[in-house]
């Protein structure tokens, strides 16, 4: 009886014991990225998660890619779960890359025997003993620079039948490898390949989970994925467009399987894009406070990348052959609107092509005629702007009666399968309009003249400098040799005060260049052409001309 008791209280000790340890033991988190939002940018938001391998303890999370500051979050999924803390640290870890000269060879086959030429006329037989590597000296980052760069090593410890030789390694010029018969190498342990360590960023996490049941969750923003959409409008219908809608990915962040992907359209604003979160442990203190206290250089890149329109958004049976999926209901985020597609699967470093959606939408032909302002920055007549040729644009005007926001995309036209023209179509709200260019229209001869009709010299003073007060007298004349009847959409920009237009034009004031002598106005007219027919324009205008 009593030997019993004590073989039960041995059994007790022995499972509390084990539990005891086991809650010591770090165990690995083996993370899954269940979603991405993806900016045109170049920016992912992601989320992903891990199931937690014991109850309590220490668990630690390598598949940590470079967040952004400020945008790293890890929280609790599951009853009773808490996250106490997480660090970050260093680790070392093994691969294997492929040796690209002598040197590295030699490093490779430490305990082969091979044969080495050190001479034209002196070769050598025998076993590598060792390569010594650089010897490291640490240096505090906030010292780097104090310090004496350490020594590197050109040491080879060579074995032959006789002796023991140390070499330098950089006179070997050749390294031979004894074969049998069937010039096969002799089995041994040669390698071309050498071991090297890395350094890579892992997470500590100590974190409570009473009921084993729990997973952490992981979210951030990171470089290194981004979508690119593009479309196709297709004219064949006379009266409705079709416009087909596709997301391109480009993935350098890692695998995703059955992921749920977000294309987001809108204008995100991401003020610290340009800034590693700490936590990623990619650079020392004295760069990452720069980073923070220097951020004209962060807004100097954001700035570049605004230009390129593509990346944001700005206003401004042919089914058989693409064969898209019906129109997709996205969501509404605020000012951001998200185009959703589940379960995607897309390997690091490959390319991803994903139709969106396609919608049927109405549509007019319309020509477009663009006249720049004649007066420059300087208040005076641009006299060394050269003649260009009138350009008429054939375009056309797209109504969005759907619930869905174009994002802004090149957009590719084409009539019976055909394609006529590519440009970009910006980002349209429902119910809004945008016109996208198709190619210039070669039957549609237009020219412009402007005269000085009256000057009164000295008429006032701006800024300390004489203006005089000038009128102008413009003549717009276009005709059309189409075989059919057009509508033209005429737009003249120019700096001064309009007097009179004929016929009326709409007259629209800028708000640019609110600080200067002279008001910014811009003409407007839309005028149906008959074929063959000429049409002319006159509008007249005051502006004040710097002496």
């Amino acid at each position: 009886m009593e030997i019993k008791r004590f073989s039960v209280f041995v059994q007790v000790g022995l499972f509390v014991l084990l539990s005891i340890l086991k809650v010591g033991v770090t165990q690995s988190i083996d993370s899954k990225i269940v979603s991405v939002s993806l900016f045109k940018n170049g920016l992912g938001f992601v989320t992903s998660e891990g199931e937690l391998s014991q109850k309590n303890g220490k668990f630690v999370f390598e598949q940590l890619s470079i967040p952004v500051h400020g945008t790293f979050w890890i929280y609790p999924i599951g009853k009773g779960v808490v996250i106490k803390e997480a660090k970050a640290f260093e680790k070392e870890v093994l691969e294997y890359i492929p040796a690209i000269n002598i040197s590295e060879i030699l490093e490779a086959n430490v305990g082969s025997r091979v044969t080495i030429q050190l001479q034209p006329e002196k070769s050598l037989t025998g076993k590598i003993i060792s390569i010594p590597t650089d010897r490291i000296v640490s240096q505090p980052p906030h010292l780097r620079g104090f310090y004496n760069q350490p020594p590197t090593s050109n040491l080879l410890i060579f074995q032959t039948d006789e002796e023991v030789l140390f070499l330098n390694k950089q006179l070997v010029q050749q390294v031979s490898v004894p074969q049998d018969n069937n010039n096969n190498i002799l089995k041994g342990n040669f390698k071309t390949d050498i071991q090297r360590k890395k350094k890579s960023s892992a997470l500590e996490i100590n974190a409570e989970n009473p009921l084993g049941k729990g997973k952490v969750g992981f979210q951030y923003l990171t470089k290194g994925i981004t979508w690119a959409p593009s479309c196709t409008v297709d004219i064949s219908n006379p009266l409705k467009a079709r416009i087909y809608m596709k997301a391109e990915i480009i993935n350098e962040i890692e695998d995703l399987n059955n992921v749920d992907i977000n294309f987001v359209s809108g204008f995100p604003n991401f003020q610290f894009s340009e800034i590693i979160s700490p936590i990623a442990k990619k650079e020392d203190l004295a760069t990452f406070l720069n980073s923070l206290s220097n951020p004209s250089q962060i807004t100097r890149n954001r700035s570049v990348v605004t230009q390129q329109v593509v990346m944001f958004n700005y206003t401004a049976s042919t089914e058989q052959l693409f064969g898209y999926v019906p129109n997709v209901e996205g969501q509404v985020m605020e000012e951001l609107f998200l185009y959703e597609k589940k379960n995607v699967s897309l390997k690091k470093d490959e390319r991803g092509y994903y139709p969106l959606y396609e919608i049927e939408t109405p549509y007019e032909h319309i020509y477009e005629w663009k006249i720049k302002d004649t007066i420059d920055q300087n208040d005076r007549f641009n006299k060394n702007q050269p003649e260009e040729k009138e350009e008429i644009w054939h375009s056309i005007s797209l109504t969005n009666t759907g619930k869905t926001p174009w994002t802004t995309s090149p957009a590719t036209t084409v009539q019976s399968n055909q394609i006529l023209g590519q440009d970009t179509l910006y980002y349209t709200s429902p119910g809004g309009k945008s016109n996208l260019r198709i190619t210039q229209s070669v039957d549609i001869k237009a020219e412009q003249a402007e005269f000085e009709v009256d000057r009164r010299r000295n008429a006032a003073q701006f800024y300390g400098s004489y203006y005089d007060l000038v009128e102008v007298k413009g003549t717009l004349t276009a005709t059309s040799y189409k075989n059919k009847n057009i509508t033209l959409s005429v737009t003249k920009t120019l700096s001064g005060e309009v007097l009179s237009s004929s016929p009326e034009a709409r007259i629209e004031k800028s708000a640019r260049g609110l600080k200067k002598v002279n008001p910014h106005s811009i003409l407007k007219w839309e005028v149906p052409i008959k074929p063959a027919e000429k049409i002319q324009l006159e509008y007249k205008y005051q502006v004040y001309i710097r002496n």
